[in-house]
């Protein structure tokens, strides 16, 4: 008897925790589309400034440094090379971490 009351309560919770999955999906609203679009649009913001370029080692490469309109630093292609900075090109990357590395001449 103890058993099958158990079991019953596992899947009574397994339903609700299932349902208010389902519910906290749905909540968030909007289509598929529109929230590529506004994912796109926190990904490329509208200016970026070359701060320089940086390297994780004294010895290099080196790389350049964007900042974007969000204050959010980007590393991107070896110095001179990136045409159009943005996530097609590069990545993010942390204050602290270029705090650790090298800033080229």
């Amino acid at each position: 008897m103890a058993k099958r009351m158990i079991a019953f309560l596992l899947c009574a919770l397994g339903v609700l925790l299932i349902v208010a999955f389902a519910m906290g999906a749905a909540s968030t609203g909007g289509s598929a589309s529109a929230k590529h679009g506004e994912a796109a649009a926190a990904l490329a913001p509208a200016a970026y400034t070359l701060e320089g370029c940086w390297a994780y080692f004294a010895a290099g490469p080196c790389y350049d440094i964007y900042r974007d309109g969000a204050g959010n630093y980007w590393i991107c292609l070896t110095c001179g090379n990136t045409t159009k900075p943005g996530p097609s090109q590069c990545k993010k990357i942390t204050l602290q971490q270029l705090n650790r590395g090298y800033w080229c001449s």
